[in-house]
Order: C-alpha cells, then sequence, then structure tokens
C-alpha cells in the first residue's frame, strides 16, 4: 500500500481550526490514528483492498491549497425526481442554527455541531472513522422523535456539486430513532463528476427500542471516484434494521457495516447486490455484534463480477458469552463471468457461548450452461440469456427490499450497468 501520511500535516490541519469542539474531536482522532496507522495491506481487513491512490489524494489535500474548483461534470442523477421521498441533500446544508422538516405531521429535527447547543458523541473507534473525523468540516445529525411512524421514505443525498475542494471530501451523518417508530430511509451516493476524487463518509445510526428501520442504500459514483464507507448501527431492545446495499459505480469502494445487538430481541438484516465491470474493485465488510440474548443477525450478499473485476466480501458474526438464543447466519454467492474476474470471500463465526444456532457459507461458480443453452434452444440470443439469468440472480437480494417506491429506479439502474458487464 502506500507510504504513510505525515500525521505532522494532520497536526498542522488541526491547528487551523476555529472551532473548540473540533479541535478536540480531531486530536483524540489523531492520537487513535497513531495507534492503529493508516490501513494498508499488511492489516488483515485490508489485506485485499489497496487504497493507496486514496490516500495520495488525502495527502494532495493537506498539501496543496485548498481553494474549490469547478469540476468537469456530467448529467446529474435522476434518483431525487424518480423516487417519492422526503429528501435532504447533505451538501446543500448550510446552517447557522438547527431547523426542522415536516413529513407527514413529524418534526424531524436536522442541526449541524458547528451550530448546535448539543455537543454530538461521535464514533472515533477504527483508521477510517478516525481519518473522517480528522478532516470532517461538520457533523449533521437527524432526530427523528419516538412514536414515529413515516410512510414515504425519507431520503439522503450525497452528492458533489460541481465546485469541491481539491481531491476529496469527508462527511458525517448520525441518525436516532426513537423508541416505537417505523421509518424507511433511502441513502443515496452519487454524482456527476468526472475527475477523480475520493470520498470518505462516516454514518451512525441509533434504533431506539421497539423500532423498525428499513434501509436502503445505493453507491453509485462515477467511474473515477474513490469511496470509502462506515455505516455504525446500534439497535436498542427489540430494535430491528432490513439493511440492503447495492453497490454499483466507483473505481475503488469499500463499504464497512458494523451492527451491535445491544439488547434483547434486537434483529438485523443485512443484504447486498455488487456488481462489479472491468477493472472495478469492490469490497463489502459486515460485523454483527450479538452483545445481549435472544438476537438475531443474517448477512446476505450476492455479487456479479466482470472482466478484470475484483470484489472482497468479508462477514463476520460475533457471539458474545452473554448471547445465549443467538441465532446468525452468513451467505455469499457469486457469479465470475470471465476467467480474469475474481473474489476473495471469507464469511465467518467468533461464537463464546454453546446455545446458539449458526450457519454460514459461500459459493463462487459461473453461469449455468445448460440453462444458458435451453434458453438459445427457444430462440433467445446469447446475451439476453445472460442478461436474464443474471438478473434472475440479483432478484433474490432485491426481493428483500421493502422500499417499494424505489424498485423502477432500482429496475433501471441495475439494467443499465448490466448493458456494461
Amino acid at each position: 500500500m502506500s507510504k504513510n501520511i505525515d500525521f505532522n500535516l494532520f497536526e498542522k490541519e488541526i491547528s487551523s481550526s476555529e472551532n473548540e469542539i473540533f479541535t478536540e474531536i480531531k486530536i483524540r482522532a489523531l492520537e487513535k490514528l497513531k495507534d492503529t496507522g493508516v490501513p494498508n495491506k499488511s492489516h488483515e481487513n485490508w489485506k485485499y483492498t489497496d487504497i493507496s491512490r486514496p490516500m495520495e489524494l488525502v495527502h494532495q489535500y493537506l498539501t496543496d491549497n485548498k481553494n474549490e474548483k469547478d469540476l468537469k461534470s456530467s448529467s446529474p442523477s435522476t434518483a431525487v425526481n424518480e423516487i417519492d421521498a422526503h429528501w435532504i441533500n447533505l451538501n446543500e446544508i448550510s446552517l447557522k442554527s438547527e431547523f426542522a422538516i415536516n413529513a407527514e405531521d413529524v418534526d424531524i429535527n436536522i442541526s449541524l455541531l458547528s451550530s448546535s447547543k448539543e455537543n454530538f458523541d461521535i464514533q472515533i473507534n477504527d483508521p477510517i472513522s478516525c481519518l473522517n473525523a480528522l478532516l470532517i468540516k461538520d457533523v449533521v445529525k437527524i432526530t427523528i422523535p419516538k412514536n414515529s411512524s413515516i410512510e414515504k421514505p425519507l431520503g439522503i443525498v450525497w452528492t458533489d456539486s460541481p465546485k469541491q475542494d481539491d481531491f476529496c471530501s469527508n462527511l458525517r451523518c448520525i441518525i436516532d430513532i426513537g423508541e416505537n417508530s417505523n421509518i424507511n430511509l433511502i441513502n443515496i451516493f452519487q454524482n456527476g463528476i468526472n475527475e477523480e476524487y475520493f470520498i470518505n463518509s462516516v454514518m451512525e445510526i441509533d434504533i431506539g427500542k421497539n423500532s423498525n428501520l428499513e434501509y436502503l442504500k445505493i453507491q453509485n459514483f462515477s467511474s473515477n471516484h474513490h469511496s470509502i464507507d462506515r455505516c455504525l448501527i446500534n439497535l436498542d431492545k427489540n430494535a430491528s434494521i432490513n439493511f440492503n446495499n447495492i453497490d454499483i459505480g466507483s473505481k475503488l469502494s469499500r463499504s464497512d457495516v458494523e451492527v451491535n445487538l445491544n439488547q434483547k430481541g434486537a434483529r438485523a438484516s443485512v443484504n447486498g447486490v455488487y456488481l462489479c465491470e472491468e477493472s472495478q474493485h469492490i469490497d463489502n465488510h459486515i460485523w454483527s455484534n450479538h452483545f445481549s440474548e435472544s438476537t438475531t443477525s443474517t448477512q446476505n450478499f450476492y455479487g456479479i463480477i466482470g472482466k478484470k473485476g475484483h470484489c472482497v466480501f468479508n462477514g463476520k458474526a460475533l457471539i458474545n458469552e452473554n448471547a445465549s438464543g443467538a441465532e446468525a447466519n452468513q451467505y455469499n454467492h457469486n457469479i465470475l463471468l470471465d476467467d480474469d474476474a475474481s473474489i476473495d470471500t471469507k464469511p465467518e463465526l467468533e461464537i463464546y457461548t454453546a446455545d446458539v444456532k449458526c450457519s454460514h457459507g459461500s459459493t463462487v461458480g459461473q453461469l449455468d450452461e445448460n440453462a444458458l443453452y435451453y434458453m438459445r434452444s427457444r430462440g433467445i440470443d446469447l446475451k439476453t440469456a445472460k442478461t436474464m439469468l443474471i438478473s434472475a440472480f440479483v432478484q433474490k437480494i432485491l426481493s428483500l427490499i421493502k422500499i417499494k417506491s424505489t424498485q423502477n429506479y432500482l429496475d433501471q439502474l441495475i439494467s443499465t450497468k448490466l448493458a456494461k458487464l
């Protein structure tokens, strides 16, 4: 991997901070990063993913003048026009004080750490979160009150505008869902920028007791983009999340999802589809941590990998000694479309109590030649037959998405991607 970044550059960045809260956060983050080191391929969790180029962009950001420039952009995404949702564009928020939006008679509070009277407790527990904390300009917090039920989904869009600081962005958002609530959330990562760029984003989600979150994340950055995102989820008693991750874009994409099932009856289903075309690299690392009794987690990821594409799946379930009656399942299935396509897959279990139900497994293969032969014998051309088989394969995950207003948009997005494979 890359040479390590000079920590003196971070210290210079900290000294330029004019906000005491951010200064304290950045000092803590730097101390932690010095302990862990910048991720590289000698680290177990990063051995298949080389982030040297993103780190070079960070170095350029720290050493060059941070003047805004006009970035060449292509046509913007149509997600906000095609999906019916209460949309919030995080990159357009410029506030002096907190404000609220009303969604179906529920007041959702949105505030910035820089101007809030509340002191946000942001997580700095791994190298990527540390790097993010060192370079953030602000933290957005979205608070959903208890007993909220919002039928139309909330939509969060992280789009890079045509004016950006050179080289990289670091975004952080906290979502706090009160107890006894039922929420649908869409998180869109996309842009129209054609130039090379790195985005490092962290999302923290706290789900109160007896609440349910239906969550859909779509990553569709441009092909020159490098994307690392981390989502940290905490579940209270009888809380649940149905998390679905669609990875399509970026030259390099790394997605970390860590779910903490903290209280009895917490449930987490983490599912994903990744479609990887030529020379793309897509990495998914999932952790389900069972810290209490009668908790349930499922990880289910399906991948399609084209010529010279490389993907990584690492799914781990930790069953703590206090998590009797826990159930954890992990599955990863992949289809390689070319001899040069590759996948490194590792579902794993770490169990410290006997009273559990656990299973895991992975498969790697090609499209079914017999099925292709049958379809061609019925007059279907080879390309169409392959597309039909792939679509049926990924539909097993797409059928788990319960936010129905996204269906047409996802169908078109995936059809467009499949045409490139």
